[in-house]
């Protein structure tokens, strides 16, 4: 409505696309109690000084406290009950069809913006490689939990039946939502055996081209007295 308003009262025209639409990841207490046991159970990463030296350093490029990367297991805590901001996930659909459990792992030190070049560089270093490491490790012990513990994954799916009894889940794209896309180069194409457009997709995607007129750019100027530029 705002963007409507404003197209009104500078006298163009507003059209809108809708690019995304997610519910709310639902959690699991029961899984998140699972995997946060296994978490405390093999226990935190362990850093050399190197690596917190390293973490330290983007730290400080990023005018963040220089703590390095963390060596505890956060406590287990409920969510806030009002979101308050944080990361994104695309499983957030899944998790209403699945009991589903999410953790977390130091892979970067606190304080550095995601999807930045701190990331990248952490990635690419001894420390990303121990975090991930870890990760690893807490997500084959809750494997193993779930491949063995038929009752834990029966609590699992009482939990998830008893929250998602009275809501039906449906997609919050219209009818006619189609991703947008970019067309790959053709010898993506051809290597990979893939035709375009895919199927349902309409292509060319219809282009928005402006068909306003030039506004009044205000009264003619007299000619600069500035020797010309060479």
């Amino acid at each position: 409505k705002c963007a409507e308003a404003a197209a009104l009262a500078t006298g163009t025209r507003m059209e809108h696309r809708i690019m995304a639409g997610t519910w709310n990841q639902l959690g699991n207490k029961r899984g998140a109690e699972l995997m946060h046991a296994n978490m405390t159970q093999i226990g935190p990463p362990k850093f050399s000084a190197a690596d917190q030296n390293f973490g330290k350093a983007l730290q400080r490029s990023n005018g963040t406290e220089e703590s390095g990367f963390s060596e505890t297991i956060s406590p287990l805590t409920p969510p806030a009950p009002v979101f308050m901001g944080g990361g994104s996930t695309d499983v957030a659909d899944i998790s209403w069809q699945v009991p589903t459990i999410q953790m977390g792992a130091a892979h970067q030190p606190r304080g550095t913006k995601n999807h930045s070049w701190h990331h990248t560089a952490t990635g690419a270093h001894h420390s990303g490689h121990v975090g991930m490491l870890m990760a690893a490790r807490y997500l084959a012990g809750t494997t193993v939990d779930l491949l063995t513990q038929p009752k834990v994954i029966a609590e699992m799916k009482d939990e998830f039946e008893r929250r998602t009894k009275n809501i039906t889940w449906t997609s919050m794209l219209p009818d006619d939502y189609e991703l947008p896309l970019y067309e790959p180069p053709k010898w993506f194409l051809e290597r990979t055996g893939q035709k375009w457009p895919p199927k349902g997709v309409k292509w060319p995607p219809r282009r928005i081209v402006s068909t306003e007129t030039a506004p009044d750019l205000g009264p003619a100027l007299p000619p600069s007295n500035l020797p010309p530029l060479e």
